[in-house]
């Protein structure tokens, strides 16, 4: 059994059992993917997968405890050569972030722009996704680190290391009646017509739960899935939007105006994401800690090495 034969078989599991895709995915051609899988039935003794007519549908309940195993062992293969290098190479290497969009262009860019001043050999790899996304690509080793909000899909093994909480603001056209209001309430708002992020993102879901439990229901003219189409629909004057603080640019945003509506509806609290187990290079530790300060060393490698449910673990 070798490295070759473990890394064919999850190939085909995590391609829906598609040899032709696990072939493209690994670079190697389909008879070789087939190979490796019956070399590795062969030196087990199992049946693996289930097969009707020449045709894989599914994992056995043999490979379905392989299959878990076999990741592991890829996980920790993984993290030997990530150790490999940080003792044999002088400088560079590869950092995948995978976050979403608003922290793309709100969060990230200084953090980056100073991390790549600092580490100009290392070359970086931005992905944008869903946050349920993120995780499944830290997981499968397509990401290093996650930026992101928790995801109601959190995994186990995903650890969430919080960041500073940010907060939320109203943004109206700057002619708009709701930024001459001396006092902002729930119901104040809740007279004009509403655009909002989709509802299956955490920032749609934050807005309409406020509303929800104080018993109001806003009038929601629009949804998007992009902070920057909801303010552009905004500027054309189709309702006002409740977005973080931080997609206000005055530079761009010149034809809004924004009200501090803090305590009016919870903040979000980003956090790093990280595979737990993973070997992390001392980049990569940087670049942690610039993003979210209050985490050393001990207490990233700590929450790495925690088990148990995927939860947000305090900085010590």
């Amino acid at each position: 059994m070798n490295l070759q034969q473990l890394q064919a078989f999850c190939a085909v599991a995590k391609a829906g059992f598609s040899v032709s895709a696990a072939a493209k995915s690994l670079g190697i051609s389909q008879p070789a993917v087939s190979k490796q899988i019956r070399l590795l039935e062969t030196h087990l003794d199992l049946e693996l997968l289930i097969r009707h007519n020449n045709r894989i549908i599914g994992l056995s309940s043999a490979g379905q405890a392989v299959f878990a195993a076999a990741r592991r062992t890829l996980w920790e293969a993984e993290n030997l050569q990530r150790v490999k290098e940080e003792f044999t190479q002088q400088g560079g290497g590869r950092l995948v972030i995978a976050t979403t969009h608003i922290y793309a262009r709100h969060v990230l860019r200084p953090v980056i722009k100073d991390f790549m001043r600092r580490h100009p050999d290392v070359r970086l790899v931005l992905r944008q996704g869903s946050a349920a996304t993120i995780s499944q690509w830290l997981i499968s080793g397509e990401a290093d680190i996650g930026v992101s909000s928790n995801s109601d899909e959190a995994q186990d093994e995903i650890a969430f290391l919080p960041c500073a909480a940010l907060y939320r603001s109203v943004f109206a056209p700057v002619k708009h009646p709701v930024l001459r209001e001396k006092t902002l309430t729930l119901k104040t708002l809740v007279k004009y017509p509403f655009i909002i992020m989709d509802v299956n993102l955490e920032g749609g879901r934050a807005v309409l739960g406020a509303f929800d439990r104080a018993g109001l229901k806003p009038n929601v003219v629009l949804s998007a899935l992009d902070t920057e189409v909801v303010k552009s629909y905004v500027e054309l004057g189709l309702g006002i939007a409740v977005l973080l603080s931080i997609a206000y640019e005055s530079s761009h945003d010149r034809g809004l105006g924004v009200i501090d509506v803090s305590k009016l509806f919870p903040p979000t609290v980003p956090a790093v994401l990280l595979r737990r187990g993973g070997y992390l290079r001392g980049y990569m530790h940087d670049f942690i800690e610039r993003l979210a300060p209050q985490w050393d060393r001990k207490s990233i490698d700590a929450a790495m090495r925690s088990g148990g449910p995927a939860s947000t673990i305090a900085a010590e």
